[in-house]
This record gives C-alpha cells, sequence and structure tokens, in this order.
C-alpha cells in the first residue's frame, strides 16, 4: 500500500469530482467576446487534461478521468478538433477494478504516426503499467508489472531501438527513494528493471533523452546532512548515461552553488540538456517551489546559462511542460504567483535558445468568490510556427478542478482562451507598464516606463521567429529605440530588469 503523505506531496490534483470546463474566447486587438461557451464532462465524470499532442487537424489529449458508479477513476485519450470541440474518447481503468489508475509525470506518452503508448502508475498499489493503442485498428494491449516497492511513480517514457524505457522511481521497504528504469519490448514484455540509488540521499528519475547512443536520465538528488535542523535539505541535478542493458556509462552530478533545484522536463538541443527545476524553500513534504528556472548544459554538462522566470516565494510556483518549437525555439508552461499574491496564474512562455524571453502569457482562469484562483498548466505541443496548444486546470472549490486549453499564435497573441477571465484588464494592465510610441513606426520608438523607476534595464527586439535584432541598456524611465535600418513588418519589444521581465509589446514597423 502506497504512503500517502509520498502521494499527497506529489499530486496535487489526484482529486475526487474534478469536472472538464471549456469557455472559448475569442481575442481581437484587446476586446473580447464569449460566442462559444460550453461545459464538457466525459460521461458525466470528473476529467482533468494532463498532456497534449497535436496531429494534422486533431489534437489527443490524455488525463484522468474521475470516479464511476463502482468508485474507481482511469485515464483516458481525447480527440479534439482545433477549435475545441470535442470527438471520440477512450477510456481505461484498472482491469482487476480494484485500483485508481493514474497517468503522470513529465512525459508518459509517446505518440507517433501509428500508436499512442502510455504508462503510469496507480494510487494504492505499487504495479505500473504499459497502455499502447493502436490509432488505425483502434485496438490496444495493456501490460501491468508487479515489483516489491511501497511506493513507485513512473515520471517518463521513451522509445528507443525497438523498446520502451519507462523512468520514474520507487519508494523501497526503508523509504529510501531510488530513480529505476524498466525495459519493455514492442509487445509489452518487461526484459529488465533496474534501480539507481544510496541509502543516504533520495533520488527520483524524473526524465530521460537519447544523446550518442545511450539514454540519458535526469534524476533529482537530494541530500539532508543534519536532519535535526529544519529547511536544511538540498536537491540538485545528476545524470546518469546507460546503454541498453541497464549498465551506467557515465554518472555525473550537478555542482552546489545554492541555485539548483527539483528537476522537471528535458529536450535533447542540438546536443545540449536544455531542462527546468524549481527552486525549493521551505520543507513542506518535498519542498516549497519558488521559482521556475530553465538550465541549458552541453554534451559534457558544462554550464552554459541558468536563468529563472519568476521569483514570488509560494509552493505553486514552477515550470512543467518543457518542448522545442518548429521554429527552434523553446516552449514551456507553468504557473506563477502574482504580484497582488492572490492569482496563482496559468502562464506561457516561448523563449529563445539563450534564454531570452520572447512572449509570456498569463491567466488567473476561474476567480473564486475569495476573489482568489489557483491554476495549473502542464502539456504543450506546437503543430507548427504559427499555433500553440497547451493544456491545465483550475481550482475552482473543494475539490472540484476546472480543465483548460489554452490555443496561442506563434507571435504569442491568445487565439482561444479556455477560461472566464476577463483577460482584456490583464493585457491592458501590461501595457500600462511600457508604453511604446508611436506604433506603427517607421524610423524611431521611444519606450517609456510610467510607474517604474529603471535604473538598471534592458530592451531586446526580436523578429517573429525569435532572432534578436537590437539590444540597448538603459538607467532611465524613456529610452529611444532607431528601428530604420528594419525591414517592414511586426516585432516584439521586450523589457527586463535585474533579470526580470517588466514588459512585451509588439511593433509594427512600416516603410517611411
Amino acid at each position: 500500500m502506497k504512503n500517502k503523505s509520498v502521494i499527497n506531496s506529489f499530486s496535487i490534483a489526484r482529486k475526487e469530482s474534478i469536472f472538464l470546463f471549456l469557455l472559448f474566447t475569442g481575442i481581437s486587438g484587446f476586446s473580447q467576446s464569449t460566442d462559444f461557451n460550453q461545459r464538457f464532462s466525459i460521461q458525466n465524470r470528473s476529467t482533468i487534461f494532463r498532456n497534449i499532442n497535436v496531429e494534422k487537424d486533431s489534437l489527443i489529449i490524455t488525463g484522468e478521468i474521475g470516479s464511476d458508479s463502482s468508485g474507481l477513476q482511469g485515464v483516458f485519450i481525447l480527440w479534439s478538433d482545433t477549435l475545441g470541440n470535442l470527438g471520440k474518447v477512450k477510456i481505461f481503468e484498472d482491469p482487476e477494478l480494484v485500483d485508481q489508475m493514474l497517468l503522470d509525470g513529465s512525459s508518459p506518452i509517446i505518440n507517433d504516426t501509428d500508436k499512442l503508448v502510455l504508462s503510469g502508475d496507480f494510487l494504492w498499489k505499487s504495479d505500473n503499467y504499459l497502455l499502447q493503442y493502436n490509432k488505425k485498428t483502434q485496438a490496444y494491449f495493456y501490460k501491468e508489472y508487479t515489483a516489491p516497492y511501497i511506493v513507485r511513480f513512473t515520471e517518463s517514457l521513451l522509445e528507443f531501438n525497438g523498446a520502451y524505457y519507462a523512468i520514474g522511481y520507487v519508494q523501497t521497504q526503508n523509504f529510501d527513494l531510488d530513480a529505476f528504469v524498466q525495459k519493455i519490448d514492442s509487445s509489452g514484455n518487461k526484459i529488465w528493471e533496474k534501480t539507481y540509488g544510496v541509502p543516504s540521499r533520495d533520488e527520483t528519475g524524473r526524465a530521460a533523452v537519447v544523446i550518442n547512443g545511450k539514454l540519458a536520465i535526469m534524476i533529482s538528488e537530494s541530500y539532508d546532512n543534519t536532519p535535526t535542523v529544519k529547511n536544511d535539505t538540498r536537491y540538485w541535478i545528476r545524470f546518469i548515461q546507460i546503454d541498453t542493458s541497464g549498465t551506467i556509462k557515465s554518472d555525473w552530478k550537478e555542482e552546489v552553488t545554492n541555485q539548483e533545484g527539483w528537476s522537471g522536463s528535458l529536450v535533447n538541443y542540438k546536443g545540449d540538456y536544455i531542462y527546468t527545476t524549481n527552486f525549493l524553500g521551505e520543507e513542506y513534504g518535498f519542498g516549497y517551489f519558488k521559482a521556475g528556472q530553465v538550465v541549458r548544459r552541453d554534451k559534457n554538462f558544462n554550464l552554459i546559462w541558468r536563468k529563472p522566470f519568476g521569483e514570488p516565494d509560494n509552493y505553486y510556483n514552477g515550470l512543467t511542460d518543457l518542448v522545442i518549437a518548429p521554429d527552434s525555439n523553446l516552449l514551456l508552461t507553468g504557473q506563477i504567483l502574482d504580484e497582488s499574491k492572490k492569482y496563482v496564474l496559468e502562464r506561457t512562455l516561448k523563449i529563445c535558445p539563450d534564454g531570452e524571453v520572447m512572449w509570456e502569457l498569463r491567466d488567473t482562469g476561474f476567480v473564486q468568490p475569495t476573489g482568489e484562483s489557483l491554476n495549473f498548466m502542464e502539456g504543450i505541443a506546437a503543430p507548427s510556427c504559427s499555433s500553440i496548444y497547451s493544456v491545465g486546470y483550475t481550482y475552482k472549490d473543494s475539490g472540484l478542478y476546472e480543465g483548460l486549453i489554452l490555443k496561442v499564435s506563434g507571435d504569442g497573441c491568445i487565439d482561444t482562451l479556455c477560461t472566464i477571465v476577463d483577460i482584456e484588464n490583464l493585457i491592458k494592465a501590461n501595457h500600462k507598464k511600457m508604453v511604446v510610441y508611436p506604433n506603427p513606426s517607421s524610423s524611431n520608438v521611444e519606450v517609456y516606463f510610467p510607474d517604474i523607476v529603471m535604473n538598471d534595464g534592458e530592451i531586446k527586439l526580436y523578429d517573429l521567429l525569435g532572432i534578436r535584432k537590437q539590444y540597448i541598456h538603459i538607467s532611465s524611465s524613456k529610452s529611444v529605440l532607431d528601428i530604420s535600418f528594419l525591414p517592414k513588418g511586426v516585432y516584439w519589444i521586450v523589457a527586463e530588469s535585474n533579470g526580470k521581465l517588466i514588459g512585451a509589446q509588439k511593433l509594427l514597423k512600416i516603410e517611411p
């Protein structure tokens, strides 16, 4: 039986009575309409989105579906068009009908031309499962794997050389956490399963990529050298590279700099490792998430850059999914506490490979009667440079979450926002922080910060492909950009101060 304290620390949204809510809000400039507004629940059961994939003109969404009449919850695969109209759905429950099937982690799904493969675990059993669905025949096979652990969580699934590799962590009999890797053949037969860790530290497998014919497993490792002292447990990143037999070929651990944190998602970017982490502050279970950061290291794990993206101290801050966009920039989802400390905002970001923010969108989701909101964004996908889709959920009241789908154009404009908040006011508030005039312009543009004392800041100008065209250092609240050398078109002006985003606005360059 699983240890409840471990489960509650890692799975915020594993509640009963979760409803899927989709309210589509069309945005034109700064105006807002609510022409399409519907509620959906799959078979009148609670629903929550976890991951999203885009395939031609369809969205494939996976997640967890709430309890049925027998009190069991399961997982689902849902098809939708790009306007959010729901299509067919496949629901899967524990064949033994004795436990809750869960789907969690950073990337527990493989989507290719012919099949969908999901890997997850259960609420109480220490088993994990593999589910493969054939898109053409709609047939599927399901395998369950048992092991002598107290707890097992599956965080990521990878396909390599015709085999699947499930990555996660287990809790052993002495309550020590160890990373685990499980190799499964294409028919669902387990080939081997190995754990990696030492008793004095907790190791949790989080994600993996293939580099130079080896699997690079990203692990969060923790160590408390003074267990009687509160809040001094350390967390850092560890990478082990293993071959297809599970043998460790190399082992690297992050330097301790007080900037390290709990690991998240991972991508292989031209041979480099780019991954998300979350700072950890005061301990509560596995720690408060203070801020999300992104780290880039070369193939030898030398640090190229490390940048935080939002720092208010709050348990719900952090970054979740990370993918490479078709234009070779990076897309991220997450959540962050706003300045009023009333809203945990959903957020979607696009950043350059050097870590510079191209644009960021934040939203309050459903606002409770108390005037507060609590949101989480999880999966993100981009089929082209013109459309981005991310999914998540918003807290409404006790035991009730509402699903969210966010559709964003490639240049950061909201096409469809599935929420019931007035985003117009948020956009206007952001524009008041930074005034760009004249806009459109053919030559010089004045950038003014009416309510900010700007002592040390930067203004950067990007084209729509994310290529930086201009950079100036600023030390006053008013600056001038010369854009006469630029071809006509749409650009982004991004302002930062002390590494924090102050404002971002579109600029239209016209002919003189």
